[in-house]
């Protein structure tokens, strides 16, 4: 009894990180069972009606985790702060039309709009984590998801308008209220939530104990959803298998030149390894939750859902090999007007400190040490 309990805890502690590690393969899996589904049976149907719950269960999660009131950072560190909005929000969606451009003129439109949502909706929850990992400045990384996140509800709509229109006819006014109902109405549920557990836990014993938790309950509706949309299409992508190697290949090009811009700006800035880091996660390590949402929303039964649900096979893989680079990066941004770095004062103080404190040779205290 006591084996089998100890066992469970095992497993519950390590549920987070067994879903986070092998993400990639957990999508596999999601795609290739819902192609076979989809395909042989006519069953994709049924799951449609679990479709809003399913989108509940995807977001509320991750929104829990999400503090808004680091917005007000980004006041102490507005460089930082304005070189992120301008590569989430006027580089990175520009890029991606001219991806788009490249890769999906001959393909399905619904494709082309579904690969422009999937670059523009902003950085994930887990753009800290991947800071974290490496060493960056997670404060920093949290102000840049959390300011992302709000602004995203009206430049989303704008961008999608401005260059997904080209493709099929889209009105901003659908993909903002697509937006307030899969980003706002959560995150609204969300923040209440974290106060009630925090104020339950304490700030430490929610940190450690609940809050690894939501990201990964997150990654299972997320997973449910890639199976739904992909079995609901299956007989067209296999049709096509093509478009599955666009998408891949679009997402493998584009994210690793947006993190190499991220850290040319850095080192141009003087941001320094903490702060290029968190900026170079935050531009590449994109929202599959959100975009999957959004896409459901306004975009229901078409191929826009499909860049999105293929997108986790390449990302992760991306920002694991980004963290293998971490030292190389660190070595090419160095410190810069980081304030991490310890300062010449700070050193020469500590220094003295044990000079002051370091025993003379011959003393009696130089004898009993020895």
């Amino acid at each position: 009894m006591k084996g089998s309990k100890m066992l469970k805890e095992q497993i519950e502690k390590k549920f987070p990180l067994l879903m986070r590690k092998y993400l990639p393969l957990w999508v596999i899996l999601a795609i290739s069972l819902g192609l076979l589904v989809g395909y042989y049976t006519d069953g994709a149907e049924t799951f449609k009606a679990v479709i809003p719950f399913l989108l509940f269960v995807m977001l509320y999660p991750m929104m829990i985790n999400l503090r808004v009131e680091d917005i007000a950072r980004a006041l102490k560190d507005p460089k930082l702060f304005l070189v992120a909005i301008v590569m989430n929000f006027l580089l990175t969606p520009l890029m991606g039309a001219l991806w788009t451009r490249v890769l999906f003129h001959q393909a399905d439109p619904y494709l082309a709009v579904g690969f422009i949502l999937k670059v523009t909706v902003p950085c994930s929850g887990m753009v800290a984590a991947w800071t974290g990992y490496a060493k960056g400045r997670v404060e920093s990384a949290l102000v840049i998801v959390a300011s992302s996140l709000v602004l995203s509800i009206f430049l989303v709509p704008f961008w999608m308008w401005a260059l997904a229109g080209i493709y099929i006819s889209i009105s901003p006014y659908m993909i903002f209220k697509a937006m307030i109902l899969i980003v706002v109405l959560p995150l609204l549920a969300g923040l209440p939530t974290r106060k009630l557990l925090v104020r339950k836990y304490g700030q430490q014993g929610y940190k450690m104990r609940i809050a690894p938790y939501f990201p990964a309950v997150s990654t299972c509706g997320m997973l449910t959803m890639v199976f739904i949309i992909i079995s609901s299409q299956a007989r067209l992508i296999v049709g096509n298998p093509y478009w599955m190697f666009l998408i891949i290949m679009g997402i493998a090009t584009l994210y690793p030149l947006l993190f190499v811009l991220a850290v040319l700006f850095s080192r141009l800035m003087h941001m320094g390894y903490s702060n290029g880091m968190a900026l170079g996660y935050s531009v590449t390590a994109k929202a599959h939750a959100i975009t999957i949402g959004v896409a459901t929303t306004a975009f229901a039964g078409t191929l826009a859902v499909l860049p999105a649900a293929v997108a986790p096979i390449v990302q992760i893989p991306i920002m694991m090999a980004i963290l293998k680079a971490s030292a190389l990066i660190q070595r090419f941004l160095g410190f810069g007007n980081d304030s991490s770095r310890p300062s010449h004062s700070s050193v020469s103080l500590k220094q003295k400190k044990c000079e002051t404190v370091a025993p003379e040779r011959g003393s009696a205290v130089y004898k009993a040490k020895i």
